[in-house]
């Protein structure tokens, strides 16, 4: 299958309580130990901002009564008021925030490379940019927060976002920098 063909089979839904333990697998294959979230705090983001937790899964057509969903990689954020990520917002969600501070993006080491990653992020920032105008959320969400490594900058700057610089936050061994997406 050529890369257009497999971008357009890709199918993206919130992430159900069925599906949280594959998320949290993947974020386990796909980030260092000290960096990986818990089980615990991914089953909570899924019950507390649902709509906060996008999937991107694939068909697995084998079957010819019913197809199955795989899921192959996610986005999962919280709320905060603050306007950039926080060690705060990193383990709490203030339903009430105007921040969305993605907390990971993570694809399936299978399909790395693909634009499976590129993709899922314009699809959920269009989804957020909907609720907002839509009125569906508490107020509008304002921007879009994220801490990321030195070498994912440009990634993140193709998807719209601006990078503000180092950010405070120590979490595992390297550097982390700030940037922030505003609507």
């Amino acid at each position: 299958m050529d890369r257009k063909s497999f971008i357009n089979s890709l199918i993206f839904e919130y992430v159900n309580a069925s599906d949280v333990e594959r998320a949290f697998q993947l974020e386990m294959e796909g980030f260092p130990p000290e960096e990986a979230s818990t089980l615990e705090r991914f089953t909570n983001r899924q019950r507390v901002a649902p709509n906060l937790f996008l999937g991107t899964y694939l068909s697995d057509s084998s079957s010819a009564s019913s197809s199955k969903l795989s899921l192959i990689g996610f986005i999962v954020a919280t709320l905060a008021d603050a306007p950039k990520l926080t060690r705060e917002s990193m383990s709490y969600h203030n339903p009430f925030g105007k921040t969305v501070c993605i907390q990971t993006v993570c694809v399936d080491k299978l399909y790395r490379g693909r634009g499976v990653a590129l993709c899922m992020l314009k699809e959920y920032i269009k989804r957020l940019k909907n609720e907002s105008q839509n009125g569906d959320v508490n107020g509008k969400y304002e921007r879009v927060a994220l801490i990321c490594h030195n070498h994912l900058i440009p990634f993140y700057q193709k998807a719209g976002f601006i990078l503000k610089g180092e950010s405070e936050i120590v979490h595992g061994n390297e550097q982390w920098y700030d940037l922030v997406l505003e609507f």
